[in-house]
C-alpha cells in the first residue's frame, strides 16, 4: 500500500459509507489538496487513510460547528475538504457555521452526513433525520446528492472532487443491492430506473427500492408506472420535465417530512413552468415519534410500508 491506491476492493458487501470513502482515498494519491476532517466518526478505510495521509487526515473531535469552521478556512486555502459525521450533526448542528463559512462564502466543502432519515432506526428522534432536504436546499450554491447504492456513492466522490461550490452527500447506513453500473452517467441529476405509461413514481436513496417493489406489485394487478430515482438537489430540471410532462399521475415518496422535501421540489418544478398534474406524495409524518422496533416497524406508524403504499398508490393511480 506504499503507492497510496491500494484501498479496501468496491464490492456490493460494503456500506455506501466504506464505498464513498474507498474512493476519496484513491483519489487523494493524485490530488494532494483533498484533506478529510471527521468529527469523530470511524470507518475501517480511515485507518488506512490515516497511515497514508496522516498529514491529510483531521479529526477534529465531537465538535461539528468547528469542523465546519476548519473546513472553511482550508478551502479558502485552495484545499477540497471532505467533511464526515452523522448526518444530523453533519447538517443541523453546524447549520450557521455551513451558511456563513460555507453558502455564503461560495466554497467547494463537501459534507458528507452518513444515516438519514430511518438509518439509525434504534437511536430515536435524536438521530433520525427528515428535514435536512428542506433546510439544505435553501442555501445558495448548495447542492444535495441523496446516495441510492454503491455505484452512485463512487461516483459522487469524483463529482465531489470537481464541484467549485459546496455539496452535501447523503449517505444511507445500511447495505443495498446495486442497482446502477459503473459506467453510468449522474450528471442530470435523476435517473428513470424503470419506465412505465400509467404514471411515475419518484423517489430516492433508501426508498427508491421500495419504489421498484411497489412498481412491480402495480404491475401484477395492470398497471405500468415509471420509477424515476431524483438523487440530485437542484437537478437537471427542464430535462426532468421533459420526462414528467407525459406522464398522467405523479407520485413521489420519501424519508422525509414533506414540506420542502422532495416533493415540494417536483410541485415547484412544475407549478414555475404552469405544469399542472395529479400528484401523490408520501413522507414521515410530522411530528416527533418515540418508537422503536426497526425501521420497517417506524415505516408501518408513517404509512410507508409497503402493503400500505401500493394500496394508496393503486386507489389514486385509479
Amino acid at each position: 500500500m506504499s503507492n497510496g491506491r491500494n484501498f479496501t476492493v468496491q464490492n456490493q458487501h460494503m456500506s455506501q459509507r466504506d464505498i464513498f470513502w474507498t474512493r476519496v482515498g484513491e483519489l487523494m494519491h493524485d490530488d494532494q489538496d483533498i484533506v478529510i476532517i471527521s468529527a469523530d466518526m470511524g470507518t475501517p478505510v480511515f485507518d488506512k487513510i490515516r497511515t497514508v495521509y496522516s498529514n491529510r487526515f483531521f479529526n477534529i473531535g465531537i465538535a461539528e460547528q468547528n469542523c465546519i469552521s476548519v473546513a472553511s478556512g482550508l478551502a479558502k486555502e485552495g484545499k477540497k475538504p471532505y467533511i464526515f459525521n452523522i448526518a444530523t450533526f453533519a447538517t443541523l448542528r453546524a447549520l450557521e457555521q455551513i451558511r456563513v463559512g460555507v453558502s455564503i462564502m461560495n466554497l467547494p466543502v463537501t459534507i458528507v452526513g452518513t444515516g438519514t432519515g430511518f438509518s439509525y432506526d434504534d437511536a430515536g428522534p435524536t438521530h433520525h433525520l427528515f428535514e435536512d432536504v428542506a433546510i439544505m436546499r435553501t442555501l445558495p450554491h448548495m447542492t444535495i446528492h441523496s446516495v441510492s447504492d454503491n455505484v452512485m456513492a463512487r461516483s459522487l466522490a469524483d463529482i465531489s472532487r470537481n464541484m467549485t461550490t459546496p455539496n452535501y452527500v447523503r449517505l444511507e447506513r445500511h447495505i443495498n443491492p446495486n442497482i446502477y453500473k459503473p459506467d453510468d452517467d449522474f450528471s442530470d441529476g435523476f435517473q428513470v430506473v424503470r419506465e412505465g405509461s400509467d404514471g411515475c413514481i419518484i423517489s430516492n436513496g433508501f426508498m427508491l427500492w421500495k419504489a421498484l417493489e411497489i412498481a412491480d406489485h402495480m404491475k401484477e394487478k395492470g398497471k405500468n408506472l415509471s420509477v424515476i430515482d431524483l438523487h440530485t438537489y437542484p437537478c437537471q430540471e427542464d430535462a426532468l420535465v421533459k420526462v414528467l410532462k407525459d406522464c398522467p399521475v405523479l407520485v413521489t415518496i420519501e424519508e422525509n417530512f414533506l414540506p420542502g422535501g422532495m416533493g415540494s421540489y417536483i410541485m415547484e418544478i412544475l407549478g414555475d413552468r404552469q405544469i399542472h398534474k395529479p400528484i401523490k406524495r408520501f413522507g414521515v409524518k410530522q411530528e416527533w415519534i418515540y418508537r422503536y422496533g426497526g425501521r420497517e416497524h417506524n415505516h408501518e406508524f408513517h404509512g410507508l410500508d409497503t402493503p400500505t403504499l401500493t394500496r394508496e398508490i393503486e386507489s389514486f393511480v385509479k
